[in-house]
């Protein structure tokens, strides 16, 4: 295959293009659980709907894990790719789809198992309960798929290469909305059909990543002998993985902690927080996928000794951020009142000025956003996923402390404020450790080979 050697002219370039195809595949990811809901909604009923979004819950934290493990696992690959070693490429790609699958089958059995226990914990009403323990059932059946498709997913954005997962995940997205219709509308199969339409889904877009990797990439091609798993690559893997795991559920967590106390406001205030929940799920991508961008960028670097590009990757990763975060602050400052009348139940003047309200003073936050992103990058790109959980935690739980503090005081207001302070906090916490490790030299963590271990592996022996 032909290595894309990193010059500093096409770092911003690289970087843009990378980071465009992984937003409109979230946005299109995003609009697909917006569709999905109406028609199980519209053809199911609150009950069908209800199961699906409570049974949704759980296979989501589940694929946070999921996503977690694989870009642990992202970072080294770029590393390897950075430094032309495929042959470290295939060994990571190995333990990771061989360990993590191992462990995706078993997270699925028990789920399926105790689904029961776990929504009987979740107080669910006996009346959806049985829908809701089918979904979830049907939908393990998915998640090794998920997991197999975010193994090569992730390998080739490790390598750069950003367009063909985000087709393949676009192409899944449409065609689950697409069976959701046929199962759910025509056939009339209820909450089974939309789970049944999910893994249709994510099994025909595991197989079309992998028939991919097979034919354009022959030093992924794998053999008997080739699927192992390597006892260091997979601690790494795997601690960095749960960390990053982790921080995925941080912010989900603390909505919920936030939720809590927004619903003693009225259901007006629950409705413009659901709202605003949605439009900051649309928000937040821009900035996120830069940040992968960054992250791929920063390790490959990394691995190929290239030392002083690496913060040329971070100045203009920022500057990209800056850039999508002014595109955000214009829409959401000027456009605020007409994307709250479009997303608000009709009448509900109370849930849109409370909405108004709050994008007036979140739209210019959205720089904050990029800037943190921007740091988190960098931090796992070098090999460091502890500072982003830290990061995390530092702003929500300054959140939450906020609105829980000032509810009173300031009312729904007291959630745009909370926010506010939270990314405040969390890219003074980036900023110092960022400027601290930059004094004190990052820490070495690329895995590379001796000559001994390149000649055994030349001679087609395993590495030790």
């Amino acid at each position: 295959m032909k290595y894309e050697e990193i010059e500093k002219k096409d770092i911003i370039k690289k970087l843009f293009w990378f980071s465009v195809p992984l937003i409109i595949g979230n946005i299109v990811l995003l609009s697909y659980d917006l569709v999905d809901a109406l028609v199980v909604s519209k053809f199911v009923g609150e009950r069908g709907l209800a199961s699906v979004s409570t049974a949704g819950q759980i296979s989501s934290l589940t694929l946070l894990f999921f996503y977690g493990l694989c870009m642990g696992a992202s970072v080294i690959i770029s590393e390897y790719y950075g430094a032309k070693d495929m042959i470290g490429v295939k060994l990571e790609v190995s333990t990771t789809l061989i360990a993590g699958g191992i462990f995706s089958i078993l997270i699925s059995l028990i789920l399926a198992t105790f689904a029961r226990n776990i929504f009987y914990i979740m107080q669910v009403p006996n009346d959806v309960m049985d829908d809701t323990i089918l979904y979830l059932r049907t939908a393990c059946i998915g998640l090794p798929f998920v997991f197999i498709y975010n193994v090569f997913g992730n390998t080739l954005k490790a390598m750069g290469n950003s367009k063909i997962p985000t087709f393949y995940l676009a192409l899944s997205a449409v065609m689950n909305i697409i069976l959701d219709i046929l199962f759910v509308a025509i056939f009339n199969q209820g909450v089974f059909g939309a789970a049944v339409a999910t893994i249709i889904s994510q099994i025909v877009c595991c197989i079309l990543i992998y028939i991919y990797v097979q034919v354009k990439i022959k030093e992924l091609r794998f053999k008997k002998k080739d699927l192992v798993v390597k006892r260091r690559l997979f601690i790494r893997t795997f601690r960095d993985g749960i960390i990053t795991a982790i921080q995925q559920a941080v912010p989900p967590f603390g909505k919920i902690l936030v939720m809590a106390k927004i619903n003693t406001l009225g259901v007006a205030a629950m409705a413009a927080n659901g709202i605003i929940n949605r439009i900051d799920n649309f928000a937040i991508v821009p900035a996120q996928n830069i940040a992968l961008g960054i992250m791929t960028y920063t390790a490959q670097c990394r691995g190929a000794k290239k030392n002083d590009l690496i913060y040329d990757v971070f100045k203009k990763g920022a500057i990209l951020e800056m850039s999508f975060a002014g595109i955000i602050f214009i829409i959401l400052f000027f456009f605020k009142n007409d994307i709250m009348v479009a997303l608000a139940p009709k009448g509900s003047g109370e849930v849109i000025e409370l909405g108004n309200s709050y994008l007036h003073i979140l739209a210019f936050g959205y720089f904050l956003v990029g800037f943190t992103n921007t740091f988190h990058g960098f931090f796992r790109g070098m090999g460091n996923m502890t500072l982003t959980l830290v990061d995390s935690i530092i702003n929500i739980s300054s959140k939450v402390l906020v609105v829980y503090m000032f509810m009173n005081v300031w009312r729904f207001n007291a959630l745009a404020v909370g926010t506010v302070a939270g990314w405040v906090l969390m890219n003074i916490f980036a900023l110092s450790m960022f400027l601290y490790h930059k004094n004190m030299k990052w820490k070495e963590v690329y895995i590379s080979p001796t000559k001994e271990q390149i000649e055994k592996n030349e001679n087609g022996r395993e590495r030790n």
